[in-house]
């Protein structure tokens, strides 16, 4: 087999691959379409609550001897 005729082959068989490639992307594709489904709002983030009444901490009672 001389060069020339590797060379065309190879040329065949990577543009048939390619071609097949291209094919599965495509499908692949499609189906990730289809099972995308749209995401729920997420729920507004919580707010910390601050305990009613003086801080009563350790920190605080130094802090107020200081």
């Amino acid at each position: 087999m001389e060069f020339e005729e590797f060379s065309r082959q190879f040329r065949q068989r990577t543009t048939q691959r390619m071609v097949e490639f291209e094919k599965a992307l495509a499908q692949a594709q499609q189906r990730v379409e289809k099972a995308v489904t749209p995401q729920p709002a997420a729920p507004p983030p919580l707010q910390p609550r601050s305990r009613p009444g003086p801080a009563r901490g350790r920190v605080q009672g130094l802090l107020r001897r200081g």
